[in-house]
């Protein structure tokens, strides 16, 4: 089961490191798997400071510190829903280093020791972070993600610390020898824990008030020795003097308990989480809650065998629980005291509702506090029993009682052995023994996890599920070593809303069944892919099959997206004096027929009447207003809402009654996401498209400035695969622009600069990549440039005044701007539709470093994309369309064909690929 992870590492080789470090095989260890590792929380230790010699020591230092680990609780009681790993990492020289040292010893991971933290120097946490993604791309179960990592240091120097979530390190210190300072470290790393014995303020165990009602862990004040203390300095708080956080060796405290049992079910690392989490209850006559600190809450709590001490005293069953899933717990609590001859002498219950744990940085919003209390009990007596217990009301399942604390706990040794083709059976390689702890007289679940290269076929129970009575019981499973397995290619399928079914992308090689389910631990019992009509997000799981090949399980998504809608809402006349009608006409665009529209108008009162499809007649009075009408479609399962205003001015006339007539007036139009919108990178201009040819209204004076100067600058360039390439341009930019300051006299006002390419004889180039080194950049700037145009051939791009300071200020560094035609490949059924055969575009900013823009936040680009439109198109119906990263084609609004430039122009903030499409 060995799996050698080759990374090679690109740095240089520094005075201390040789090329041994350069290329670096390190083979992964099973120390304990119970599932699948996307279903549990993924714990990895890797060695520091162990030579070639010392990897079998290694083994044995991970083996053992692990186990250690597993024995506090709650680690004992998740030790079926944890897996660890040993990863060997080989170092040149034995040891550890010391910060500032004047030498240190040649390690892996270049580990050095400052007082008694450790810290990764020169490539060593890259390395780490390399050898992690090896790990979850290659060696663990698909979808599985490495939790923590854990670097156990060959020194037995007296060290250990936690840098972050990520990584923790610990020593062979003899402190450590059961694994005690890697259990505190990485408790740190898991729970986000702080040292309750320091002065920072970190985790859900420090807080920096002694208020009881604003404390971190208020809801558990009072309950198993929770209380306040102080922790580092008299102004940081902890709940406890006895933990694990404070000193070594002891328990971890009720409130550390539940902050990691809710990391272990992390929903970013465990895909199976446990859905609440129940701390041991406890039964306990009246006491404060901040005044049973510790061991000196047991002098308030009561079992059998001192339970006539509750006599004349109210008598409480409590617990905390955690919610750790975002849905609702519904519980329920319990308590009876039984006399000796069976009957009951007091019995009551409440019902709790536990919020969902909807915002992961908030636990305490999904905390709750579970209480039942039987006021004033008497007549107890030597012999009563006591019975408390918490439901699951969904399941009815018993969650804990209040023999939970003390329950006996049965060890469960798993061996993971392999059936070999003659039959005999062997240990699989690169594994050991490992302990799960499972309450003894209770019912635990075999898992048969795979291991890499190896299946499990089997258990020696032969079931499922086993009943554990015994102290100690021990289950092997069986495994068969992987064969090839039968190649299954899968492609997410993502379409629009067409009325028509779709299905699955799935290829297999030849000889190969599949079978498959639609759920994920379903019977693969259906041979044909379904079909899928109606809007909305599908997965099929199946099985692969092939004759002498291991079986391969996968899954295949489809989603269907909504189709978009857009809609125009137009009055007749946008200007009327005195009182009369006003026609509204409404124009769908993907809205079915039968769809309802609403229509409503701001001012109330307005009379609204509905005449035939589509159209309104509003009825407004003799008064000087402003009127908004509002066309709204709310959409469906398969479609889209859009909304769309126009408005309608009135002008009182006191010497004459009824409306007024004009010429056809234009609203807005809007849609949820058939069009882009302004938010999207794109800006509204001018609807030139509802204009007659001919008669095209020009940009507005905002965006199109009048220059006292048009400055044309020619560049050099090279023509590569119909791409023209140019760089640096700053010098004749700069040459250019003193000429024509001269010619004017002194500096321009308002300079409006276009560059133009000069590619000699290659003339139909279809490609630009222009890089604006930094100076040319600061040039246009500094010179107020009111207008920079780049002539790409296709594409032509105008930068206002506004968006070259924006690129100034969002790269601060060379730009390069990239204009490519590209192919159509990914373009979706609709939208190859909508662009057939015109031109794709992309078009992109970046900086030199690779920083790149998508939008800016000021300014605006002009862009005119080069179109001949044929005689059978309308220059009404030809619009621009962004494709999206789905190949859908969503219409740019404002965007209009231009037929006496040939171009197809609209103004964007945005940086995407771009088409020309035609509306049927």
């Amino acid at each position: 089961m060995i799996l050698l992870l080759s990374l090679v590492f690109p740095y240089p080789v520094m005075a201390d490191q040789t090329a041994a470090d350069q290329t670096t095989a390190a083979s992964v260890y099973t120390i304990h798997k119970t599932g699948d590792d996307k279903e549990n929380f993924v714990i990895v230790i890797m060695g520091e400071g162990y030579t070639q010699e010392q990897q079998e020591q290694f083994l044995k230092d991970a083996t053992a510190k692990a186990q250690g680990l597993l024995k506090w609780s709650p680690y004992k009681e998740y030790s079926d829903r944890i897996n660890i790993y040993a990863v060997q990492t080989v170092s040149n020289e034995t040891g550890v280093g010391v910060m500032y040292g004047e030498s240190n010893p040649d390690t892996y991971f270049h580990v050095q020791a400052f007082g008694k933290s450790c810290y990764f120097t020169k490539d060593g946490e890259d390395k780490a972070k390399a050898l992690r993604a090896e790990l979850e791309s290659r060696y663990l179960d698909t979808g599985a993600a490495v939790g923590t990592i854990h670097i156990i240091c060959n020194t037995t120097a007296n060290i250990g610390s936690s840098s972050n979530a990520l990584f923790s390190f610990s020593a062979n210190s003899n402190e450590n020898a059961q694994g005690d300072v890697m259990t505190h470290e990485i408790s740190h790393s898991i729970g986000r824990l702080g040292d309750e014995y320091d002065k920072k303020m970190q985790g859900e165990n420090i807080s920096d008030t002694s208020d009881p009602d604003k404390i971190k862990w208020h809801k558990m004040l009072g309950f198993r020795g929770i209380g306040i203390t102080a922790a580092g300095t008299e102004t940081v708080f902890a709940p406890s003097r006895v933990c694990m956080m404070r000193d070594l060796g002891n328990p971890f405290c009720e409130v550390c308990k539940m902050e990691l049992a809710r990391r272990l079910n992390n929903r970013d690392y465990v895909s199976r989480q446990a859905s609440v989490y129940v701390c041991d209850p406890e039964i306990t006559i009246p006491h404060t809650r901040t005044g049973t600190l510790d061991r000196d809450s047991d002098q308030y709590r009561i079992g059998e065998k001192n339970i006539t001490k509750a006599n004349g005293k109210d008598l409480e069953f409590r617990t905390v629980v955690q919610n750790i899933v975002d849905a609702k717990q519904h519980l329920k609590i319990t308590f009876r005291i039984i006399g000796a001859d069976n009957t009951v002498k007091y019995e009551k219950e409440e019902t709790y509702t536990v919020p969902p744990h909807s915002n992961w940085y908030d636990p305490d919003a999904a905390r709750e506090s579970l209480s039942v209390t039987l006021p004033a009990v008497t007549g107890l007596v030597s012999g009563d029993r006591l019975e408390g217990k918490i439901i699951d009301e969904d399941t009815g399942k018993i969650l804990a009682d209040n023999q939970t604390a003390g329950q006996a706990w049965s060890t469960v040794t798993i061996r993971y052995m392999l059936q070999n083709e003659d039959g005999t059976e062997t240990t699989v390689p690169d594994t050991a023994p490992t302990t799960v702890y499972v309450p003894k007289n209770s019912a635990y679940t075999l898992r048969s996890p795979d291991l890499y290269g190896y299946t499990c076929v089997g258990n020696s129970a032969n079931q499922g599920e086993i009943n554990i009575t015994e102290d100690r019981q021990e289950i092997t499973y069986y495994y068969r070593k992987n064969s090839e397995m039968p190649e299954i290619q899968t492609v997410p399928v993502r379409v629009t809303y067409d009325g028509k079914p779709h299905t699955f992308d799935i290829k297999q090689e030849d000889g190969v069944q599949i079978r498959y389910s639609l759920t994920e631990n379903g019977s693969y019992t259906q041979t044909e892919m379904p079909f899928y009509t109606e809007a909305g997000q599908y997965k099929i799981y199946f099985k692969a099959e092939k004759a002498s090949f291991i079986p391969t399980y996968g899954e295949a998504v489809l989603e269907i997206e909504k189709a978009s809608t857009n809609m125009q809402l137009t009055a007749k006349t946008d200007t009327v004096k005195g009182a009369g009608t006003v026609e509204l006409q409404l124009c769908r665009q993907g809205i079915p027929e039968d769809a309802g529209i609403k229509v409503t108008c701001d001012v109330s009162g307005i009379t609204l009447e509905e005449k035939g499809m589509d159209h309104w007649m509003a009825t407004l009075p003799n008064e000087t207003k402003t009127y908004t009408f509002t066309a709204c479609y709310n959409g469906n399962g398969n479609y889209t809402g859009s909304k769309a205003d126009c408005q309608v001015r009135v002008t009182a006339d006191h010497s004459q009654t009824g409306g007024g007539s004009g010429g056809s007036s234009g609203g807005s139009s809007g849609g949820s996401s058939g069009n882009v919108s302004p938010d999207s990178g794109t800006l509204p201009a001018p609807d030139h498209a509802k204009e007659e040819p001919g008669n095209v209204t020009p940009p507005s004076a905002e965006d199109t400035p009048v220059s006292v100067k048009n400055l044309n600058v020619k560049v050099k360039s090279a023509v590569k695969n119909n791409t023209v390439k140019v760089k640096n341009i700053a010098a004749v930019l700069k040459k250019e622009i003193t000429k024509a300051e001269k010619e004017q006299g002194g500096r321009i006002k308002d300079l409006s600069v276009e560059i133009t390419f000069d590619t000699g004889k290659a003339k139909n180039w279809k490609n630009l990549h222009l890089e604006m080194d930094k100076q040319a950049v600061n040039l246009l700037v500094k010179k107020n440039v009111k207008e920079w145009k780049v002539n790409g051939g296709n594409v032509n791009l105008t930068f206002d005044s506004k968006a070259l300071k924006e690129l100034k200020k969002e790269m601060n560094t060379a730009v390069v701007i990239k204009m490519k035609q590209t192919d159509k490949k990914n373009l979706s059924a609709r939208a190859g539709k909508i662009i057939g055969k015109r031109p794709v575009y992309d078009f992109s900013v970046t900086g030199i470093k690779k920083k790149q823009s998508s939008v800016l936040k000021k300014g605006r680009i002009r862009v005119a994309v080069s179109y001949n439109a044929s005689k059978k198109e309308k220059d009404k119906k030809i619009f621009a369309y962004k494709i999206d990263k789905y190949g859908a084609a969503v219409k740019i609004l404002g965007s209009y064909y231009d037929s006496d430039t040939k171009t197809v122009n609209f103004v964007s903030r945005g940086f995407f690929t771009v088409a020309v499409g035609c509306e049927k």
